[in-house]
This record gives C-alpha cells, sequence and structure tokens, in this order.
C-alpha cells in the first residue's frame, strides 16, 4: 500500500511538473499567438507586444515614432500603408525575426536594417524598391526573402555573404534577364530564386 502511494505520489509530480512547463512555454513570446492590430492598444502594455499588424496609418509617410517603443516585438507587419520611407531607426527593435512591408511606395530600406541580428523573414513585395543595401549582408539569420514586383534587377555583391544561410529569395512578378538571373545565382549558389521567366526579346520594362 505505501508504494503504491509513493508510486501515486510520483506520478502527481511529474503530471503537476509538465503542466507547469506547458503554461509557462504558453506565455513565451513565440506561443502566446497575439497579434495586436492597433498600435494604441499595443502601446498600453508595450513590454508585452511581441507581434503588431498595421494596415492603416493615416497621413504618414513613415512608421509613427511611438512603434519603437516596442522593443519587444518579434513580428511587425505594416502593410499597404503607403509608406515612402522606412525610418532609420527601425534597428531598435533589436528582437524582430519577420518584418513585412508588402504593398507600401518604399525605394528603398535604410542601411540600419542590417542591425537587425535576429532577422528571419523579410517581405518587400509590391513597393518600388530598385537595390538592397549593401548592409543586407549583416543579416546572418535571415532565410527568406520575398521582393516580388519590385524593379529588383541587380543585388548588391554584399548579399554573397548570405549563400550558406538565405534559402529563399522570391523575385517573381519583376521582369530579370536571364543575364541579370544568372548573376544572381552566382552571388547566392545555394539559394533557390524564384522568377518569372521571360524572352529576352520581349522587353516588358518599357511597357511599364
Amino acid at each position: 500500500m505505501k508504494k503504491q502511494i509513493i508510486i501515486l505520489i510520483h506520478i502527481t509530480l511529474i503530471v503537476t511538473s509538465l503542466l507547469a512547463q506547458k503554461q509557462a512555454t504558453l506565455y513565451t513570446p513565440d506561443d502566446n499567438g497575439k497579434t495586436y492590430t492597433s498600435l494604441a492598444e499595443a502601446l498600453q502594455e508595450p513590454e508585452k507586444v511581441y507581434r503588431l499588424k498595421l494596415t492603416k496609418l493615416a497621413n504618414r509617410d513613415s512608421l509613427p515614432e511611438e512603434l519603437f517603443l516596442l522593443t519587444e516585438l518579434r513580428e511587425l507587419t505594416v502593410k499597404g500603408c503607403r509608406l515612402c520611407v522606412l525610418n532609420q531607426n527601425i534597428d531598435k527593435l533589436t528582437k524582430l525575426e519577420s518584418l513585412n512591408l508588402d504593398k507600401n511606395k518604399l525605394l528603398r530600406l535604410p542601411e540600419s536594417i542590417g542591425n537587425l541580428k535576429n532577422l528571419k523573414y523579410l517581405c518587400i513585395s509590391r513597393n518600388i524598391i530598385e537595390t538592397l543595401p549593401n548592409s543586407i549582408s549583416n543579416l546572418s539569420r535571415l532565410t527568406y526573402i520575398d521582393a516580388w514586383d519590385n524593379p529588383l534587377y541587380i543585388l548588391p555583391e554584399s548579399i554573397k555573404s548570405l549563400q550558406k544561410t538565405l534559402q529563399i529569395l522570391d523575385l517573381r512578378q519583376i521582369p530579370l534577364t536571364k543575364s541579370e538571373y544568372k548573376a544572381m545565382q552566382e552571388l547566392l549558389p545555394d539559394t533557390e530564386i524564384l522568377f518569372t521567366d521571360i524572352c529576352e526579346c520581349e522587353n516588358r520594362r518599357d511597357h511599364n
């Protein structure tokens, strides 16, 4: 009987320990699951905000400075907000792992983006970006760049520093010539480069 009680206590302790671990895991930044869609709401408890998604920024061409108080951010999406400039102090968001700037009016990215050492995913699709900053080479954890539908025909030489870590470069809907594509392959031989194949005799750039 004593032996059975001891075994039962032991099992109870194990189960309690597992439940405690599960609860602790539930509230880690990667698992809490809450995505804020209001900057005003996020600023009420900035230290608890890990995901922010904004689709409206009235009468602004850059990010509001208050956003950079959210220093715990892991994921930031600013989509369809007509941003023309990405703030130089974007590097204040040092814990950022995912940055989605889809469907804005960005012409370039600041060199300071190279200070986001934890960045794994970068989406700049549907902008007007012609070149990537040389500091892109500092993003040693970057695995995915989504850059489709930009006038991005040439990559900076420095990007070859990412050839062992960058898994996918999405350049679809960009009228690359075969020679431009080949030049990119030489810089990133181990990266899967997605692109829209075109006939070189059909210069789509003349029709844009």
